[in-house]
């Protein structure tokens, strides 16, 4: 606030001069304002405080900045994984309708070649069911006698010949004794794959080679008369014929374990099997429709025979006859085709041996499979998928075809695992 001047203190006299003359004077003191250095202070603190505050202000805003973003980046993760499910639904969509449209074209060539199945006499069909379920079955192992009128059967620790007639007129007690054979050879493997299922564990092969022998064997016998059909009300124990219907079908379900990819395979065979089976009830009903009014006489004199007309007629009735026939024919196949493709296809050895164990004493059975799963899918009713779910029929035929290729392609190389129907499923 003040100073002194050097060069008066060095002069002599001077320095008690200048003391006296400004240091000794206190006045100066009383004019003094402290105020300025209180502000200061409070300044200074502020100062201080300042930039803590806006550090913490500024990493607030950081933070928020940062959480906006990362839930934006949530955000667009969640939108890109919605728009690939649906890309990829829409893309299994478009793969579907492909292969429909390729079996419809497929189909569409067959019938302008005329090359389509031809009518089959009633008395032939049983013998046709036999020999398609044979032919995919040989491919799948089955052993068959050189002129294929024979199957070699092996569950009793030796090749044993049977010729399909005799197979076919066996006594229930017969063919109950030789099915209890095969059961117990495959509770047999069981116990061997328990906790070791591997492909190479040579149990699987032997479960694949009895219940491929097995099947062989009970079509022949259902094949042989109409009474045999009802083999699967036959108690394998003894060869008497049960009373009542068979087990819950929610417990062999569970006893399958089926994948979910299994179990869309079922559910989609089903969708095919039940639109085929409405487009053969249609066609059945047309050619009914047409037939009253066709085969009704046109009115002649009493004994007057009109021999053309009457030839006319018998060639109408025929042709409708083979008609009725070949759609019989087809409705067999059908049931045919989608019992091999749910019981050689999409079940797996392992769960072959499975059925026939768990359903024993009766004879293994699948088709109420579908019924079962569809009700715990909450899928459409059978009379809804007969329907045609509006498709037309000739769509509903090109992709029952699609089953029918996916059967025939069925071989050795398929022999223990399950072969995808829908080869488009993740």
């Amino acid at each position: 606030m003040f100073a002194l001047d050097p060069l008066k203190l060095q002069q002599p006299g001077a320095e008690s001069d200048y003391m006296s003359a400004d240091l000794c004077n206190w006045d100066f003191l009383q004019n003094l304002d402290f105020a300025p250095d209180l502000e200061i202070d409070n300044a200074a603190i502020s100062q201080v405080s300042a930039p803590h505050s806006s550090h913490e202000r500024q990493k607030e805003r950081n933070r928020q900045a940062q959480q906006r973003a990362r839930q934006k980046k949530k955000e667009r993760s969640q939108n890109i994984e919605c728009q690939l499910a649906e890309t990829t639904s829409q893309l299994q969509a478009l793969k579907l309708r492909q292969r429909q449209l390729e079996a419809r074209n497929h189909l569409l060539e067959l019938a302008a070649a005329n090359k389509l199945p031809v009518s089959v006499p009633q008395q032939n069909l049983q013998a046709e069911a036999r020999g398609i379920v044979l032919n995919i079955l040989e491919k799948s192992g089955l052993m068959r006698s050189q002129q294929g009128n024979a199957i070699k059967l092996t569950v009793h620790g030796f090749d044993e010949e049977m010729k399909l007639e005799d197979i076919s007129s066996m006594p229930h007690a017969d063919l109950a004794k030789l099915y209890t054979a095969y059961v117990q050879k495959q509770a047999q493997c069981l116990l061997q794959v328990e906790g070791n299922s591997d492909s190479n564990n040579p149990a699987l092969a032997e479960m694949h080679r009895w219940s491929v022998e097995s099947t062989a064997m009970l079509i022949c016998f259902a094949t042989g008369s109409t009474s045999n059909q009802l083999f699967s009300w036959l108690n394998m124990k003894d060869g008497t014929l049960f009373q009542n219907g068979g087990g819950d079908p929610a417990e062999l379900l569970a006893a399958m374990n089926y994948s979910e990819s299994q179990k869309q395979d079922i559910l989609h065979l089903r969708r095919l099997f039940y639109g085929k089976l409405g487009q053969l009830s249609r066609a059945r009903a047309a050619i009914m429709d047409q037939m009253p009014a066709a085969v009704q006489s046109s009115p002649v004199p009493p004994f007057n025979l009109d021999l053309k007309s009457t030839a006319n007629k018998l060639a109408e009735t025929q042709d409708w006859a083979e008609q009725l026939c070949a759609n019989r024919a087809e409705e067999s196949r059908a049931y045919l085709f989608c019992t091999i493709c749910l019981s050689r296809g999409i079940t797996s050895s392992l769960q072959q041996a499975v059925a026939m164990v768990h359903q024993y004493p009766r004879a293994a059975g699948y088709k109420v499979l579908l019924d079962v799963l569809a009700q715990l899918h909450n899928e459409p009713t059978k009379e809804q998928l007969a329907e045609g779910s509006g498709l037309d029929d000739v769509q509903l035929a090109a992709n029952w075809q699609a089953v029918v290729q996916y059967v025939e392609s069925l071989g050795a190389k398929d022999a223990h695992g399950y072969c995808r129907l829908i080869k488009d499923s993740p």
